[in-house]
């Protein structure tokens, strides 16, 4: 009987948001013969515990360890010590339990590689980040990856050059039920956006260019809420502020985001930076829905020429894109929604394409 491979995955939350939900599809399409055992942080707390209760219904083992996990209020020259401190302990950790395979899940784990290479250990670093000027000091961390999986090409074409040939973009994949018919537009069209309320997730944009539209019939629902950690937008006090405010509703966090998007005519996505590839518009194009987003990032490769795009950050630009949106372009936008999601997005292109990049040679030997 052949020794079963350990796999030790390191994580930096315990949330259902687009990385953790990632996190699950690719724990499902684990080998029989690996062991897998998930590191989540302590240094966050995560009340509902959404992900560690999933992966212990799955059957998976998870431990709640003090992870050097790369926040941006950690890198102020008071906090790094702690954070020093929590790589020599995690490195100490994997030495001691000896994997034949460490998946990284976001660049936020990065600091787990050291101590993931002196293990013996394959190191795979699963990257959902935009690496920008704000975010370079991960760069090193990076370079000790045996393999960088991309969740596009937006984030994989700006890594440096050496970091490039060991890097492979795998899109996110889902499971989606059928794509149900568009809702009646007697009443009006209903724009849904559903995302965590970081600063950069653009909601700030899109309330004021929503105050500015001319229209009367768009009728706004919104899900989400704010960050455990990081800048944030208010926005229940944006939309209470809001002279439209009769046209919003906030409905905060929900565990079904898909019966909204059913109920939808058009998802917005208004990043003001480049978005790696967000769940929630890979989500639109399998609901049947049209997608309004962003230019940039990865929202083009989830778009492609079949939806509708919009300058990042441009009030007036969104303002336009609202005031411009008509039952005739939302059905067409729909129509080629679907397809594209089943082409590009389902569950058994990222099964095969994440085995061959993950689990395919588990170890380094």
């Amino acid at each position: 009987m052949s020794r079963r491979r350990r796999c030790i995955v390191v994580h930096p939350s315990d949330e259902m948001y687009g990385a953790d939900r990632v996190l699950l599809e690719v724990l499902r399409t684990c080998p029989s013969d690996v062991e897998v055992e998930v590191w989540l942080p302590t240094d966050v707390d995560y009340p509902e515990r959404q992900l560690s209760r999933a992966l212990q219904d799955a059957g998976i083992p998870v431990r709640r360890l003090a992870l050097p996990i790369m926040r941006r209020a950690y890198l102020r020259p008071a906090r790094l010590p702690g954070l020093a401190w929590r790589t020599v302990i995690t490195s100490a950790r994997l030495l001691a339990a000896r994997p034949s395979l460490v998946y990284l899940n976001t660049a936020a784990a990065a600091l787990a590689a050291p101590g993931a290479r002196l293990s013996g250990a394959r190191v795979v670093l699963h990257l959902h980040e935009h690496i920008d000027e704000r975010s370079r000091a991960v760069l090193p961390f990076l370079r000790l990856a045996d393999r960088i999986i991309a969740v596009s090409s937006a984030v994989a074409d700006v890594l440096p050059a050496a970091l490039r040939g060991r890097t492979h973009v795998v899109n996110n994949g889902f499971d989606s039920a059928p794509a149900t018919p568009l809702p009646s537009f007697e009443g009006g069209i209903r724009v849904v956006i559903a995302s965590r309320w970081n600063a950069w997730k653009g909601h700030r944009v899109l309330l004021t260019a929503w105050n500015a539209t001319a229209r009367t019939d768009l009728r706004l629902t919104i899900l989400g809420d704010r960050p455990p950690s990081g800048e944030a937008v208010d926005v229940p006090a944006l939309v209470a502020e809001s002279p439209r405010a009769d046209t919003i509703t906030v409905v905060g966090p929900t565990s079904d985001v898909r019966a909204h998007l059913d109920a939808a005519h058009v998802v917005v996505v208004p990043s003001i930076q480049p978005d790696p590839l967000p769940t929630i518009a890979i989500e639109t194009l399998g609901a049947g829905r049209a997608l309004l987003a962003s230019d940039g990032g990865g929202l083009r490769e989830i778009a492609g020429d079949s939806q509708l795009l919009v300058a990042p950050g441009d009030v007036r630009a969104w303002t336009d894109a609202l005031d411009g949106l008509d039952e005739h372009a939302l059905r067409r936008a729909a129509s080629t929604a679907r397809d594209r999601f089943d082409r590009l997005f389902s569950r058994d292109t990222f099964d095969r394409r994440i085995g061959e990049e993950l689990w395919n040679g588990a170890s380094r030997s």
